[in-house]
């Protein structure tokens, strides 16, 4: 396996879940612009009989409760962490397009993209980074990786709490902001690395539903001149 000077595995992965449809053909294009660009790196679709077979042989003791989190969701969510930490290399979300390649922003051996602060959401710590877990790499192994694991399966998440809609409980359990959280108790932050939202997500939601309908700013384009990625936020995961 070839390895980045990081020693990040030269690997992307991505997931889909064929069980509810096949995999749409934008994201088919939109997943062939990560293979154009990393020719040399092994690209591995991760559907939900790679998944299984991943978990049961793998990580054997969480296959139970993995298997009974309240939403998809949520082990959509866990077995990116799972794969990271196992396999390493880089994964990234069906909504992202590769514009450049992607080693000149993982300037560390665990990386995560920042979110556009105009994304930050009310119920999150704001004196928290907040990054996602829809673009994010790391050496096999990492030991935050292995804290944010240890994390998840430490609490009961097979039932909705009263006090939280879906959408709050999925970023709050095994999203973004259960990630904050653990990032911010975390010993070794100089140990990862928290890319600028520039070079990845260099449009904010809004100014992407202004890109489909055909209005487009002066400065936009020169936003893509250091960019190596573009964010649809088309949010898949809540449909």
């Amino acid at each position: 396996m070839e390895l980045m000077n990081n020693l990040i595995p030269k690997m992307i992965h991505q997931i889909w879940s064929d069980v509810y449809e096949p995999l749409p053909k934008i994201f088919q294009e939109l997943g062939d612009t990560w293979k154009y660009f990393h020719k040399d790196w092994q690209y591995v679709l991760w559907d939900d009989e790679k998944i299984e077979q991943f978990v049961n042989r793998y990580f054997p003791l969480c296959a139970k409760p993995f298997n009974s989190f309240a939403y998809n969701v949520q082990r959509w969510d866990v077995i990116r962490y799972l794969i990271l930490y196992k396999m390493g290399g880089l994964y990234v979300d069906f909504d992202y397009e590769c514009i450049d390649p992607v080693e000149k922003v993982l300037l560390g051996n665990c990386c995560f993209a920042l979110e556009p602060e105009e994304h930050r959401l009310p119920f999150l710590d704001p004196n928290h980074p907040y990054f996602n877990n829809a673009f994010m790499a790391a050496i096999p192994g990492h030991p935050f990786m292995k804290r944010v694991i240890n994390d998840v399966f430490q609490k009961d998440l097979s039932s909705l709490p009263e006090n939280k809609t879906r959408f709050e409980h999925v970023l709050c359990t095994t999203g973004p902001g259960m990630l904050s959280d653990v990032y911010a108790s975390y010993t070794g932050k100089e140990n990862i690395y928290l890319i600028p939202a520039e070079y990845v997500s260099p449009f904010s939601s809004p100014e992407i539903r202004s890109i489909w309908h055909g209005v487009i700013e002066q400065d936009w384009e020169d936003r893509l001149q250091k960019a190596v990625a573009v964010h649809y936020f088309m949010g898949t995961w809540d449909k």
